[in-house]
């Protein structure tokens, strides 16, 4: 293990139900190269990390998500996914879309259930690929995970709504504080989700959060709307290792808020344990 990223001594006092999933994280390991143009360099974190991590906050199930900084070279995600064990980890993988069929067959033997795009700040311009990106996920079976600017999520409602593929949306979207439900790209999201493919990643809130720790109030008005919404298209997720974070979140006081605002049991049970089995394929 690196030691750089291993868990805080604290818990949630709100234990997970069994089952439940981090639906984001990624894995950072030196004994895979990074890209060339990789545009920063997270320190390590690897899957041996991840899964003390996982454990301490009381977690079953993840999905690796393919970090920027490997390109399209999947190989530390499948490796992470070997890992933490195939019965409980899947991954989301990042792919050009001019793949063969073996290739991408070979990505889903090692648990690829899904492909990212990004489209955030100097990599906007990737959300050209979004239509070929969603023939691909298409032939597959897979899911399309869009993280984009929010504005570049308004601007393409259109675009979207035309795609005849699941979409899951990362980050809530990046709708920011104060603006929440009031932003247009929340309509956005609502009628996207509306349409019966869509999924909302409840996930790194302290990115936006205005109100900030304890009690991320913004985070849990948005979460709230999202949630009275449609419960059963939420999902949740930790995105450890927080690369770009000086100070790193306390994931355990997150999964607490998130219980807290979820309001009973069934609604955190279903976003934690059901949302995920659905759309990863999860026993």
């Amino acid at each position: 293990m690196s030691g750089v990223w291993l868990p805080r001594p604290s818990a949630p006092v709100h234990r997970a139900p069994p089952g439940a999933t981090d639906c984001h994280h990624h894995v950072y390991d030196d004994r895979f190269a990074r890209a060339p143009d990789a545009p920063y360099r997270p320190a390590e974190a690897t899957a041996s990390d991840y899964a003390a991590f996982r454990a301490r906050i009381g977690l079953d199930r993840s999905v690796v998500i393919q970090p920027s900084v490997y390109g399209f070279d999947n190989a530390c995600t499948l490796d992470a996914v070997a890992l933490l064990g195939a019965d409980r980890a899947r991954a989301v993988a990042v792919v050009s879309g001019e793949e063969t069929q073996a290739e991408l067959a070979a990505l889903a033997r090692g648990g690829v259930v899904g492909v990212r795009l990004q489209a955030v700040g100097p990599s906007r311009g990737n959300l050209a690929r979004l239509e070929r990106l969603a023939a691909c996920v298409a032939g597959m079976g897979w899911h399309l995970q869009l993280h984009l600017d929010v504005d570049l999520l308004v601007d393409a409602a259109a675009r979207l709504r035309a795609l005849r593929v699941p979409l899951v949306l990362d980050h809530f979207g990046r709708i920011p504080h104060p603006d929440g439900e009031a932003h247009p790209a929340f309509a956005v999201a609502a009628d996207l989700v509306a349409a019966g493919r869509t999924w909302v990643k409840l996930s790194a809130g302290y990115h936006f959060s205005r109100s900030g720790p304890p009690s991320y109030a913004d985070v849990g008005a948005l979460t709230g709307a999202f949630l009275r919404l449609a419960p059963e298209r939420m999902l949740w997720g930790t995105d450890w290792p927080h690369p770009t974070e000086a100070t790193k979140p306390d994931i355990s006081v997150l999964l607490d808020r998130f219980v807290e605002w979820a309001g009973d049991g069934s609604t955190a049970r279903r976003v934690l344990v059901d949302n995920p089995a659905t759309l990863y394929g999860f026993a």
